[in-house]
């Protein structure tokens, strides 16, 4: 009778081990359907004198923009449709669109996507990925949404407004103006004018000099001055915000904290003021560019650089 148990048990624990190795495999399976890509690329140059304004507007778009000294605006875009299926892809690719044109003082750089009225919906996924250069110091004008945006090396009047996604800039000098919602500003190597206003956004500055104003909601800010900053304002809410500096005598500070803490170097600890749930730290020396941050219920931060021992 035990034998005969024990003959019973043992093809049921086979049974539900080989049920548990297809649950296992079937999700190894689909992860590896191969996804088809298909694309389009369009390359075109236009002249861009002196006062030209490139604008971009893009959606789910890939956006590298690099300045150069040359008198065109070079563009290569791809078009992009991703979908298990080829012939899907193929088919829903024209619902990926653009238009590159000049008109007086601007060039315009645009893609979109639609369809037909009464057509299924669009299966694949569709985005666009553009290379442009442009003179280096004319203006641009960027809206991206949905998508990835590097700037570099440019340095005229720039403005970005970004929703969602992931922003990098390095190199840049001139101005910028950045309205950031739900997208990551990144930024190395700055020597311009910035102003940032951020909502619910990482925003880190570093190796950065020159002229910085940031409003940031729900996020955090990093901020690294080389000692050619000339002025750096952080109004911030709910926002933890650092700031490392190469050295604590090169600059003048203003530091407030409201509901959250305010972290100093020993050497300024006390300098820190507490009244009620708001601590301070303002520093006076001659002719010291200012760096003046403001947060609330989010920690603030201030230190310096470690040391780099050279061996």
């Amino acid at each position: 009778m035990r034998t005969a148990l024990l003959t019973w048990k043992a093809p049921g624990r086979v049974l539900l081990l080989l049920l548990l190795g297809l649950l296992i495999a079937v999700p190894a399976v689909r992860a590896q359907v191969k996804v088809q890509v298909v694309t389009r690329t369009v390359e075109q140059a236009l002249p861009c004198p002196p006062n030209t304004v490139v604008r971009i507007r893009a959606e789910k778009a890939t956006l590298r923009v690099q300045g150069w000294d040359k008198p065109t605006v070079r563009v290569v875009l791809r078009l992009i449709a991703r979908h298990p299926e080829r012939e899907v892809a193929e088919k829903e690719l024209p619902a990926a669109r653009y238009q590159i044109a000049r008109e007086g003082p601007v060039i315009d750089l645009v893609n979109y996507f639609a369809v037909a009225a009464g057509a299924p919906a669009i299966r694949s996924d569709l985005r666009a990925e553009y290379t442009v250069q442009m003179p280096a110091d004319n203006n641009l004008d960027v809206v991206n949404a949905y998508g990835q945006t590097t700037l570099t090396e440019l340095t005229g009047r720039q403005k970005l407004q970004q929703d969602f996604g992931q922003i990098t800039l390095h190199d840049l000098r001139g101005s910028l103006l950045i309205v950031s919602r739900f997208a990551d500003v990144t930024g190395t190597n700055l020597n311009m004018g910035l102003s940032c206003e951020a909502d619910k956004s990482a925003v880190q500055l570093t190796g950065i000099a020159g002229n910085y104003a940031i409003r940031n909601r729900y996020g955090s800010v990093l901020l690294e001055p080389t000692a050619e900053l000339k002025s750096a304002t952080v109004d911030a809410e709910r926002t933890e915000v650092k700031v490392v500096v190469p050295q604590l005598g090169l600059f003048n500070y203003t530091l407030s904290s409201s509901h959250s803490t305010l972290s100093v170097p020993a050497t300024l600890t006390g300098a820190v003021r507490k009244l009620g749930g708001t601590q301070t730290l303002r520093t006076n020396a001659a002719r010291l560019p200012l760096i003046r941050v403001i947060t609330s219920y989010a920690p603030l931060t201030l230190e310096t650089s470690p040391l780099l021992i050279k061996r």
